[in-house]
């Protein structure tokens, strides 16, 4: 019910903003109108008006999990689900103004995902977000799950969640790379008990810079920072954290990989690091991540570790893009073939959980 109404609050705020300026530009009720050319544009429904200061366009994406265990040494259940049915509206508003409203209905469940409305400043390379969003940590995580290698991040960035939560984000770029301040608080729906304790907060810096970018050959180097207090959950005593992943599919829903309640904590520093780059159609991708956990009452500082690394080839022959001004890799380029583009890709993860 708290997601619907969020949902439903979004929805709102973008109407009233553009019922806003036309009842404020027309002579009439309706306001001023603008034509808007309809097509389908890289199989996504757009509607755009002809000097392109007015956008809307209609995402979407069905992922299907399927997965069996062998030998039988842990008692791991196979399965088939589905692990995503997304459908999102994204817009350009007065050309400076971006808002998405993205939802995920894979459990059966219409679960928000981005709420976000974000200003471009014009001439400036700097743009200014606020709402629902993902935390600037980590390359895997802030990939769209649309441009994922695999359907499921590795067991190090699940280990270590830094997902979508209310925050206000800064970003600014250059032809080299970009750099994003952002301050966070809860995720979406979570409230605090009684109000008798603070929510979570957290502070985050990631900076990228790729060196090499021309057509089908990319260089991208990242750092990432944050600080941030403990959550308060319903499922855990007050300034306790659990660090916690799945195996690499959700078919198997238990964690097995896991601390318990860490207790008495005060704060925790992430960091990471990100290397990755292009060279036509090889593609590769590794990071290393730390948490160090802070605690209080003279309890010892825990730190726990994890990275991977990932190569792909693209058998058809083509190439990812790069975005300099996210820092993020995009799809690949127009597949070579008409019948689409097939790509072969291995990744070996590492994670401990042990202090």
């Amino acid at each position: 019910m708290k997601t619907v109404c969020y949902v439903l609050l979004s929805i709102m705020l973008m109407s009233w903003a553009g019922t806003a300026y036309a009842q404020g530009e027309g002579d009439t009720q309706t306001g001023t109108r603008v034509p808007l050319g309809v097509e389908a544009r890289s199989g996504k429904l757009v509607f755009e008006s002809k000097d392109g200061d007015f956008k809307w366009w209609i995402d979407s994406r069905i992922q299907i999990d399927a997965a069996m265990f062998f030998e039988n040494k842990n008692p791991l259940s196979n399965g088939t689900i589905m692990r995503r049915a997304t459908l999102a509206l994204k817009s350009v508003l007065w050309k400076d103004w971006q808002a998405e409203l993205d939802m995920d209905f894979g459990d059966a469940v219409l679960d928000a995902r981005d709420i976000w409305i974000r200003y471009n400043f014009p001439k400036m390379n700097a743009a200014l977000q606020v709402g629902n969003f993902k935390e600037p940590f980590g390359l895997e995580r802030l990939n769209s799950s649309r441009l994922l290698t695999f359907l499921e991040r590795s067991t190090m960035s699940n280990a270590f969640p830094l997902g979508r939560r209310m925050g206000l984000a800064g970003r600014y770029w250059g032809d080299l790379g970009q750099v994003t301040v952002g301050v966070f608080g809860h995720e979406l729906g979570t409230r605090v008990d009684k109000g008798t304790l603070d929510e979570g907060v957290s502070t985050n810096v990631r900076v990228t810079c790729a060196p090499i970018n021309t057509k089908g050959r990319t260089l991208h180097i990242g750092a990432a920072a944050s600080y941030k207090t403990p959550d308060v959950t319903p499922d855990l005593a007050p300034n306790t954290i659990e660090l916690k992943a799945r195996t690499e599919t959700y078919v198997f829903d238990p964690k097995p990989l896991h601390t318990g309640d860490i207790t008495g904590v005060n704060h925790y520093d992430r960091f990471g690091g990100e290397l990755a780059g292009v060279y036509g159609p090889l593609y590769l991708q590794g990071e290393v991540q730390a948490t160090s956990v802070k605690r209080w009452y003279g309890k010892p500082t825990a730190t726990f570790m994890g990275g991977y690394g990932t190569v792909s080839w693209m058998l058809t022959g083509e190439s990812r893009v790069y975005y300099v001004d996210e820092g993020e890799f995009g799809p690949i380029d127009e597949p070579c073939s008409a019948w689409g583009a097939v790509e072969l890709a291995a990744r070996y993860s590492v994670l401990s959980l042990n202090d």
